[in-house]
């Protein structure tokens, strides 16, 4: 899941406490899933063995769930993660970050001066950034992407799958799956690239809002609020409720989203609590 800039977050939780809602935004991760609410304080069920569902007291600005681990940006843009820490992804650099993004074994973040760092496993050389500035950046599993000012997308790390080969033109805003990756064109249609054994990176029509690449599927929001997903489903995690949400994001074998109306929905496979959402965030 791309994780969304302080500015355009705060002004995210000042609509959304003025209107009652639940939840800013959620993030789906490998079997667990976390949520900030517009007080600032993060929420995370599902999968806890190495903790990375135990979130921290304070206030953030934004948040996101990795495959074990889970990274948030405080209000004074200190990065925070918390859960595995076998390769160093939850050892956050101590550096002031507009936003943060959590990989399967890394994770990665953009500086004040929008340059990107990275930090943990880098087996792939997806812990060592590009050098230059970015807009946005999302880590997936091996490999990591990020938007330059100009709309352009620049991947790093494993390419196996052609991955971290983004095609030409420019994109508003893109999302890391597992081996793959998408990115919403400034006309609204969405292009994937990538593995694509389930179908995660096949063409999809119409336009969206936003997409978010998964496992092995990818999901985005319609401008009408609908969630269209495709790719695997063989859990239902492909097959949204017929509801309208702000946002959508598509984690291992289960999807989350906020609706409209500020309550969480998640759906795909349960074997951990990973789609029961806590009652105070329903």
């Amino acid at each position: 899941m791309l994780a969304a800039g302080l500015a355009l977050t705060a002004v995210l939780a000042g609509a959304a406490a003025a209107h009652g809602a639940r939840a800013v935004e959620v993030t789906a991760g490998g079997s667990h899933a976390c949520a900030l609410k517009p007080n600032g304080k993060v929420r995370c069920w599902g999968y806890d063995f190495q903790g990375q569902a135990s979130s921290p007291g304070g206030r953030f600005e934004a948040v996101s769930a990795g495959q074990f681990h889970t990274c948030g940006v405080r209000r004074n843009g200190r990065a925070r993660c918390w859960g595995d820490d076998v390769h160093g992804q939850a050892a956050a650099p101590r550096v002031k970050l507009r936003s943060a993004s959590a990989g399967s074994f890394h994770g990665c973040g953009l500086k004040l001066n929008r340059t990107a760092r990275c930090w943990g496993r880098d087996d792939a050389g997806q812990g060592i950034a590009l050098g230059g500035r970015f807009a946005a950046l999302s880590a997936g599993a091996y490999h990591a992407c990020g938007l330059r000012p100009g709309g352009r997308a620049r991947c790093w790390g494993d390419d196996f799958y052609g991955q971290a080969s983004p095609p030409g033109g420019r994109f508003d805003s893109l999302s890391a799956g597992y081996n793959h990756a998408c990115g919403v064109r400034p006309n609204g249609r969405v292009r994937c690239w990538g593995l694509d054994d389930d179908g995660q990176t096949s063409s999809i029509g119409g336009r969206f809002a936003s997409v978010s690449g998964g496992q092995y599927h990818s999901c985005g929001v319609r401008p009408n609020g609908k969630v269209r997903c495709w790719g695997a489903d063989d859990h239902g995690q492909g097959s949204p409720p017929p509801a309208r949400f702000n946002s959508v994001s598509a984690g291992g074998d289960f999807t989350c989203g906020v609706r409209r109306n500020g309550k969480v929905a998640c759906w795909g496979r349960e074997t951990v609590g990973q789609t029961i959402v806590p009652p105070a965030l329903e």
